[in-house]
């Protein structure tokens, strides 16, 4: 075997090993699915958000520009113990589209988490996130 096949079969063997970065998905709601919001977030020390959906009024918006949905920015993302807020601007990050406040709870082993999101022009929801 060449010096170029083993590198190529180590570093195959590195990459594979190597764990994946942990994800979780809060997934917030309007009462009668009015609107909602799907964050994908990394599970890290600090807030990272990776992936955004939201939708309501019939239409949709996206930080990964999905067919039939409007790009929007994650603009800014604050997180601590009890509280969460994301504002989720336009592509040339000119206005905030959307903004997601949310309050955290916990006693023992329950947790509860719900707030408000308002998305400009089109309406604003009082919204729970049952799983978290």
């Amino acid at each position: 075997m060449t010096y170029r096949a083993v590198a190529a079969i180590t570093l195959m063997l590195v990459a594979a090993a190597t764990p994946a970065l942990a994800t979780e998905s809060i997934v917030c709601s309007a009462e009668s699915d009015a609107a909602s919001i799907d964050v994908l977030m990394g599970h890290t020390a600090v807030i990272a958000v990776a992936r955004v959906w939201l939708d309501a009024g019939g239409r949709n918006w996206t930080t990964d520009g999905q067919p039939g949905s409007t790009k929007v920015i994650v603009g800014q993302a604050f997180e601590d113990d009890q509280h969460m807020a994301i504002d989720l601007t336009d592509e040339g990050i000119s206005s905030i589209v959307a903004k997601l406040r949310l309050v955290k709870a916990s006693e023992q082993s329950n947790f509860a988490m719900g707030g408000t999101l308002s998305i400009d022009g089109v309406g604003a929801w009082a919204v729970t996130c049952p799983e978290f």
